[in-house]
């Protein structure tokens, strides 16, 4: 039995250099055919003839000899799973996990039962309102973490008012003085709110707020407290 498991390791460890190779060898050509792509991942996609990558956050497919791309969903018709979105997810949480807590802007409950990462915008009206309703989220041990996301882009005024709730002494204030449409007095320093506006171009934000789940799952605008427990509560239990 001993050496049929020592067999087995060295047949599996073949098979996943193999694989490696193989993955290794698609990224090449990948990257030979689009010069200056940075392509974070490559895999073959089940026991298909197609490579899943991953290009800037992005899932999409390529023929295994390179010439065709496909943009899209793809489903497994026998058990009806959509796979490209189970890929966004778990690339979501992956990217929500290794997030930095120092950079953001945290309402802590007394216990928390639930985290969200929410991306938001301070003259984002429905953000606006979510906020006024921070401390019942609170009470409901939602925890909330704010990342910046100034609709409006980089230079724009909603940025700069980004830039000055980061860069105060008290973040957390300062997030409450300019949702109520206060100016914020802070000197420019060095603030994430750049690589945070970008991160969520990556994780498909396109509106605020955004809701992401520890799942990885996102729920797209606002959800007002009691509502959002209960749907917290029914995705824990599943």
């Amino acid at each position: 039995m001993l050496k049929w498991n020592y067999l087995w390791l060295s047949l599996l460890a073949c098979f996943s250099l193999a694989q490696a190779t193989e993955h290794e060898e698609m990224k090449k050509k990948l990257e030979s055919i689009m010069p200056g792509i940075a392509i974070d991942s490559v895999q073959k996609l089940d026991n298909t003839e197609l490579y899943e990558t991953v290009i800037n956050g992005e899932v999409i497919y390529f023929s295994r000899d390179a010439r065709y791309v496909f943009q899209g969903d793809i489903v497994a018709l026998e058990t009806r799973e959509n796979l490209t979105e189970n890929k966004r997810i778990s690339l979501r949480k992956q990217t929500l996990s290794s997030l930095d807590e120092a950079d953001m802007i945290i309402y802590e409950p007394k216990k928390v039962e639930h985290t969200l990462t929410v991306f938001t915008d301070i003259d984002c009206g429905y953000c606006r309102k979510l906020h006024q309703q921070i401390k019942d989220y609170n009470d409901l041990g939602i925890r909330i973490r704010y990342m910046a996301f100034p609709r409006a882009g980089i230079d724009s005024a909603s940025y700069d008012k980004a830039v000055d709730v980061w860069c105060a002494k008290d973040r957390a204030q300062a997030m409450t003085d300019a949702k109520n449409g206060n100016k914020i007095k802070s000197e420019n320093c060095n603030n994430p709110v750049r690589s945070q506006y970008e991160i969520g171009h990556r994780l498909g934000v396109t509106g605020t707020p955004a809701l992401f789940l520890e799942s990885g799952d996102i729920l797209p605008g606002y959800v007002p407290p009691q509502r959002l427990k209960q749907l917290l509560d029914e995705r824990a239990v599943h």
